[in-house]
């Protein structure tokens, strides 16, 4: 008897402390929850101050209608909105959060939770980007995007725009959305009129006013983690030749420097004055893309005859008895002697100078001459 007293004893005991204890963190768990989650909306509120300075009394509202919203707060003192956006960046989902004042302006913006690569994507959390947007409207003009940190910049950009679509919702009023870039333009800035025209294959092509047209072609992404393809846009001259290369709409995440410059104009400019892509080297560490690239331009460059017409050059040739032969092509006339070589190059007009002839016009014709040539041997 007396060891179950022992044993029975101790664990009554026992047990009275936990009763006796659980009580007392219940009592105090609700007198110091109130001031805990005081503490909580001070916090939350001191963040939202940040983005809409002179903000105060923020509530939770609701948002209806609108895509890619995380929250949204109103100022209870009528100071504006502040709402939580996200995009898909280069890492995943990329959230930024911004205040718009009561005259439908950003009174600040800030990079919240992202998974963006490490000086690069993560720019876009830096002053040096985000103030730019300070005192801007919905249309977000003069945004530029962080140079090497396209997609990031891009899907920044895409989360303030759907913030303004939720600002718009809640304060019933109209926001105008950002002007799409015109990829056209940078492959013919010269020309002022583009006219959508019928093109099978293509997802889309314009006539450039009088210089020739615009071919769109969608090219697999080279990116392995690219959530959809790339748009290439590729400006055909009427006379068949590469006007101009431009990297659309496109989910290509640069993971390294080499991939950027792919997207840019400095390596997209290579292009031009060729009727083929073969010649234009791929850029090592972006070689996938690179790829994705090509392939979109060669797709375009077999579709261009359907539009420009055949673009084939005139060759004029005469072959001798002994071989030799001359041939015209346009102003100039190439003589070839009988082994198949340039023996000389001059005005098709024996008035006229060859200074007069642009320097890449006279390679092509040599180069059309010798091929004409060969073609008549059957070479």
């Amino acid at each position: 008897m007396k060891a179950v007293k022992e044993f029975v004893v101790p664990a009554a005991v026992l047990t009275a402390i936990c009763l006796v204890v659980s009580a007392a963190l219940a009592g105090t768990y609700q007198l110091t929850e109130p001031v805990i989650e005081a503490a909580k909306r001070a916090e939350a509120d001191a963040s939202r101050v940040v983005v809409l300075p002179g903000g105060a009394d923020f509530k939770e509202v609701t948002v209806s209608g609108v895509e890619n919203i995380v929250e949204a707060y109103e100022a209870g003192n009528g100071a504006g909105y502040v709402i939580t956006g996200k995009a898909k960046g280069y890492g995943g989902d990329l959230q930024v959060m911004a205040g718009i004042d009561k005259d439908g302006k950003i009174a600040g913006v800030k990079l919240m939770d992202n998974n963006e690569t490490q000086g690069i994507g993560s720019k876009t959390g830096e002053d040096a980007y985000t103030s730019q947007y300070k005192g801007k409207d919905s249309t977000l003009e003069g945004v530029t995007a962080v140079s090497g940190a396209t997609i990031s910049s891009k899907a920044f950009q895409s989360a303030v725009t759907s913030i303004f679509q939720a600002y718009g919702s809640l304060a019933g009023v109209e926001v105008a959305a950002p002007e799409a870039e015109d990829y056209k333009t940078v492959v013919f800035p010269d020309v002022t009129e583009f006219t959508e025209v019928a093109l099978d294959g293509a997802k889309a092509a314009y006539k450039a006013g009088d210089a020739g047209y615009v071919i769109v072609i969608e090219a697999a992404g080279g990116w392995e983690h690219a959530a959809g393809p790339m748009e290439i846009y590729v400006g055909v001259a009427n006379n068949g030749k590469i006007a101009g290369v431009a990297v659309g709409e496109n989910h290509e995440a640069p993971p390294s420097p080499e991939t950027a410059v792919v997207l840019k104009q400095d390596y997209l400019s290579s292009y031009i004055g060729k009727t083929s892509p073969d010649d234009v080297d791929n850029v090592s560490g972006a070689t996938q893309t690179s790829r994705g690239i090509k392939k979109g331009v060669r797709t375009a460059m077999e579709l261009a005859p359907a539009l420009i017409g055949d673009t084939t050059p005139q060759v004029d040739l005469t072959v001798a008895e002994d071989g030799s032969a001359s041939a015209v092509i346009g102003a100039v006339r190439v003589e070839i002697d009988a082994t198949g070589k340039v023996a000389g190059v001059f005005a098709a007009d024996e008035t006229a100078d060859l200074a007069s002839v642009a320097p890449e016009e006279v390679k092509e014709a040599m180069d059309n001459a010798l091929a004409a040539y060969n073609a008549s041997k059957g070479a």
